[in-house]
């Protein structure tokens, strides 16, 4: 019975894992290129991102996925800002600005996948009248494990991938271009 009761948590351990730090969003290269060739286009300030409630974290099997920026909403907001620097679209004294509604962030793990969800609403301002609003979202697979410690970072893994996606999905829309002319 003893060997019954250190088997249970052990088995809990292999099942679960523990938190993990996911990468840092590095810009793509695809991304950035697809701003500059549609130049030219009027600089923004840095984005802002905020999430909506219970959007601002990330666990997966109650483990937490914690960004090197700290939150999940500014980890988007360096991943996007980066992007936005490297395609010359960065003026702190422009009067263009994006902000960012997170509305679903979510990464779950099976027995053998894993899915990913990624929502945000966009909106470009220039003071109070706004340019463009939509909301993007994106979802990914990927293979999975049984056990937590392959599993959960497998799952952080795929954030920044998902988030690359989102973007890429903003910089192709003729709308939000438009909105940038």
């Amino acid at each position: 019975m003893k060997k019954l009761y250190l088997a249970l948590p052990l088995g809990a351990l292999l099942l679960q894992g523990c938190g993990v730090t996911m990468a840092r969003y590095e810009p793509n290269y695809q991304n950035v290129q697809q701003l500059k060739q549609n130049a030219p286009m009027q600089p923004m300030r840095e984005a802002q991102v905020k999430a909506d409630s219970g959007q601002d974290s990330l666990m997966v099997r109650l483990n937490p996925i914690s960004s090197p920026e700290g939150s999940v909403p500014l980890h988007i907001q360096a991943a996007i800002n980066d992007e936005l620097r490297h395609a010359g679209l960065l003026d702190p004294q422009a009067d263009r600005q994006l902000q960012i509604q997170l509305v679903k962030s979510q990464l779950n793990t099976g027995v053998a996948n894993g899915h990913g969800e990624l929502a945000a609403r966009f909106t470009v301002r220039k003071g109070d009248q706004v340019l463009y609003e939509t909301t993007k979202d994106v979802e990914r697979d990927w293979d999975s494990s049984f056990f937590g410690p392959v599993a959960i970072p497998a799952a952080a893994n795929n954030y920044n991938p998902m988030l690359q996606q989102l973007l890429k999905s903003l910089y192709s829309d003729p709308q939000f271009v438009q909105a940038l002319k």
